[in-house]
């Protein structure tokens, strides 16, 4: 079964992988999403203030830390 119309076939798992994430993003791009926090305006100085209202969920997983968060905001831009 080919998902995202992906072939398998001869490739790497990252390379299945990169080509399935290009393709979600493609189609995501088709139906308007935004795909990063500087096109909604974000900048780097907002980003600490953000992290500090992030609400994180004790659980099956680890909670980031807020250095963490931070950097995926700043990956995020």
């Amino acid at each position: 079964m080919a998902v995202w119309d992906i072939r398998p076939e001869g490739k790497t798992d990252e390379e299945i992988a990169q080509e399935g994430l290009k393709a979600m993003e493609s189609w995501m791009e088709e139906l308007g999403v935004t795909m990063n926090l500087s096109a909604l305006g974000v900048t780097e100085a907002m980003l600490e203030p953000v992290a500090d209202h992030v609400l994180t969920m004790e659980g099956g997983y680890k909670p980031p830390t807020r250095e963490e968060i931070i950097q995926i905001l700043r990956d995020s831009l």
